[in-house]
């Protein structure tokens, strides 16, 4: 039941709870005395709690998140059921006793308020039952119970500000103020104790605490005020900050005060943190030596602050389970389960490079890695000496729910460059009974605007939110000699490409519309209002599963789902993954699609020229993208005759998993200060590339590829000289098209594989044999007529 309804009934209680005084007259009504009303017991009882739970339902609507108005909540729902039976039984003995007689304004309006009561009642249970066995509250049941509340509020209350202001007989006028003070003493006595009895069990509740302190021997290497660098990505120090912004601005006078709020207003692109902003800013002010001491002194305390405040507790960020658990976003949490979000941190190839990354360097510099592959170990201050990286509960989430939906700010440098304001959460949120579960699912269920604005910001929608991550440089911080060196960057060349229209965002195909496509959905986060083509009943949710290149990890590691994960991965590579919401944008067919181009005719002994076309049909940035150190995608060209026999073949992958002499070989190849191959994603050290081939997205590349037809009975030949006949030079004993026309069938293969051997080798070591997996991206073929003489049978 709403709040709103609860102190209204109060004036229905003196007019309700009556006797019959005096002699009855022949056609008059029955005279009432109102006293009796006034002083009935069941009166103020329920006009108590109905008074409580106006105070509640407003507090639930116009006040902030807290403690206590979860527990209000609770006990709002509670009361308003146990008031029902009370509040029918009251509301009949009224009628029963005002029907008969004259319809009068008293009455009328006592009409009005029961219905829109009624309505209150109704809804109110209703919303109670979505709490308890729904996936989310009706809002229109919600708005309904808000409106029909304050409807009989207004109505009550005009009805009892008519009862005071009634003429009443001479002696009645001492007896009814003293049964009208009585009642208001009781009813407030009464809704005051349950208002103690909710704060007392809220102040009883321990939340869990959202920051903690940094380890003692934390390093500090790159800024005494940016714990989590060289990542760039932050946790929301705002009141902190603000806090430390103003006590130095204090120090300064006159025009010093405005040349310091300038400078402190100028982008900071490089992130060199707070206080050196500050100290930037009090050079320029000319501040004195006297206001520079005390600045610093204000820096020290501001340190000590951070030092024993600035951590987050792992466990604000983890527990993504609660968020699938009760009935609340199961499916969602299911997608997640096995993406390359939910692994980026425990996926056993970054860990071995953390291994080697600290060996050559230090622990700390791991933090470079964790803004978008580890980000619970970095906010809790793990990513220190020991490298404690999944030691910490929950770091094995990766970018968890809390993590991504926590985000407020996020920037197009990459490297991680976002900011979060770790939430709060709701009572009983981390508990592990079954009631817990109930209790803090029946909160968010039936007070869910903090939920909704703590985890549903506008900033998600964008491409900006993704290129935060899905965007690298190294700079001077991480090889500490060389400076800023571009590495994988898909934000950007998905900005400079044909599906990205700056005059109409209805034109433009964003990530999200790509990798996060809509699906049928009975989740609570269903529908939506705020995008274009988009409606709140749409019965659809935005995928999470993030289909990207990844198809090794899920399977490798054995994780929940993964093969299904997998399965989608490779139909997702070769653009067999149809999305219909922008099917009017994008494209049709593979994702890279091939086109071959051969003679119609050729004569053994001729010299032969294909023509193979690559087309970035699909991808919204450049194909293949990622780590393009280990990531690869070449061409295989095989030529057979009619019989089936091998004439020509390159670009096949031998028993080590080598690529033998491809013509298109899609990578990157980095280099380190002393001219070696950047072989095992050793970053740190990058410096440069040699080599680097990749398609644009919606561009073309295009490579010739020639062979010559055999002349002669090779298989005859392949006989009597073994030797002379190999497959390293491109021939694996052809057949005698030289004795039998026929025709040429030329297939084009492009190939994918997340890890090439040579990486897999340096940080699994040789004698393992851990091999990625090879996906057929795309293919086309074609064939030739061969005859003894060019263009005749």
């Amino acid at each position: 039941m709403s709040a709103v309804q609860a102190t209204l009934i109060q004036g229905i209680g003196p007019a309700c709870l009556h006797q019959k005084m005096g002699n009855k007259t022949p056609g008059s009504p029955t005279r009432i005395d109102p006293v009796p009303g006034w002083r009935s017991r069941l009166t103020w009882i329920v006009s108590a709690i109905l008074l409580f739970l106006l105070v509640t339902g407003l507090t639930i609507y116009l006040l902030p998140f807290s403690k206590f108005n979860q527990m209000s909540v609770l006990l709002h729902t509670l009361a308003g059921l146990v008031v029902l039976a009370p509040l029918v039984w009251f509301v009949w003995r009224h009628w029963v006793e005002r029907k008969r007689g004259k319809l009068s304004h008293f009455q009328l309006l006592g009409y009005l308020a029961l219905s829109v009561l009624a309505v209150c009642a109704v809804s109110g249970v209703v919303l109670t039952w979505q709490g308890v066995a729904a996936t989310r509250i009706g809002y229109t049941w919600d708005l309904v119970h808000l409106v029909s509340g304050v409807a009989f509020a207004l109505f009550v209350s005009v009805h009892f500000a008519a009862l005071v202001v009634r003429r009443v007989l001479p002696h009645e006028v001492e007896p009814l103020r003293a049964a009208q003070k009585g009642f208001w003493i009781r009813i407030s006595a009464a809704c005051a104790v349950l208002l103690v009895v909710t704060a007392t069990i809220a102040m009883m509740y321990r939340e869990p605490e959202i920051t903690t302190a940094f380890p003692d021997d934390y390093n500090w290497r790159f800024g005494e005020d940016r714990p989590f660098a060289p990542s760039m990505a932050r946790v929301d120090y705002g009141e902190w900050e603000g806090e430390t912004v103003d006590q130095a601005r204090a120090l300064l006078d006159g025009g010093a005060v405005s040349t310091f709020v300038a400078a402190m207003a100028r982008p900071d692109p490089g992130k060199s943190g707070l206080f050196a902003r500050i100290r930037t800013a009090f050079e320029e002010a000319g501040a004195t030596p006297d206001q520079i001491r005390q600045m610093e002194e204000i820096l020290a305390e501001a340190l000590l602050a951070l030092q024993e405040q600035g951590a987050v507790n792992p466990m604000v960020l983890a527990n993504s389970a609660g968020c699938g658990r009760g009935g609340c976003h199961e499916q969602i949490y299911e997608e997640w389960l096995p993406s390359a979000h939910r692994y980026s941190s425990l996926d056993d190839m970054f860990q071995k490079v953390q291994e080697i990354m600290v060996a050559e360097t230090a622990p700390e510099f791991t933090r470079y890695c964790a803004g978008c592959h580890d980000p619970i170990s970095l906010f809790s201050g793990a990513k220190n000496e020991g490298n404690l990286t999944l030691s910490v509960e929950g770091a094995n989430e990766g970018s968890s729910c809390v993590v991504c939906h926590s985000i407020v700010q996020a920037d197009i440098q990459g490297n991680g460059d976002y900011t979060i304001r770790p939430p709060r959460h709701y009572a009983w949120e981390h508990g592990e009974s079954a009631f817990d579960e109930f209790l803090s699912g029946f909160l968010i269920r039936t007070y869910p605007k903090h939920h909704i604005s703590t985890y549903s910001r506008p900033l998600y929608k964008t491409p900006e939110f993704c290129g935060a991550c899905h965007k690298q440089y190294i700079d001077k911080e991480v090889n500490v000699d060389i400076g800023k060196v571009q590495g994988q960057n898909q934000y950007d060349s998905w900005r400079n490409s044909r599906w990205r229209d700056p005059d109409d965002p209805e034109k433009t195909v964003v990530c999200r519309e790509c990798h996060m496509p809509l699906t049928a959905s009975s989740d609570p986060a269903r529908g939506d209002m705020t995008d274009y083509n988009r409606t709140p009943d749409d019965e659809k949710h935005r995928g999470h599963r993030m289909l990207g290149g990844n198809q090794y990890i899920p399977t490798l590691q054995g994780l929940e789902g993964g093969e299904e994960h997998v399965d989608l991965i490779e139909q997702w590579l070769r653009g067999e993954i149809e999305i219909p919401e922008i099917a009017d944008k994008w494209t049709t067919g593979p994702a890279i699609r091939l086109g071959l181009v051969v003679p119609d005719a050729v004569a053994p002994g001729d010299d032969v020229s294909l023509r193979i076309t690559m087309i970035n049909n699909k991808t919204g940035h450049d194909f293949p993208t990622g780590p393009l150190d280990m990531i690869e995608s070449w061409i295989e060209v095989k030529v057979t005759d009619d019989t089936g026999v091998t004439v020509f073949h390159t670009g096949y992958v031998d028993e080590s998993g080598a690529i033998v002499d491809t013509p298109v070989w899609f990578k990157a190849d980095g280099f380190d200060r002393e001219g070696k191959l950047i072989d095992r994603h050793n970053l740190w050290d990058l410096v440069g590339a040699s080599y680097k081939r990749v398609l644009y997205p919606g561009m073309t590349d295009t490579v010739a590829v020639s062979f010559t037809v055999p002349g002669v009975a090779w298989d005859r030949l392949a006989s009597l000289m073994p030797d002379q006949v190999n497959e390293t030079e491109g021939y694996a004993f052809p057949s005698p098209v030289a004795q039998a026309p026929g025709k040429l069938t030329v297939t084009v293969i492009l190939w994918y594989r997340k890890a090439n051997p040579e990486f897999l080798d340096r940080v699994y070591g040789h004698e393992a044999n851990i091999r990625s997996p090879l996906t057929r991206i795309s293919s086309v073929t074609a064939t030739i007529k061969v005859s003894n003489r060019a263009g005749s049978d």
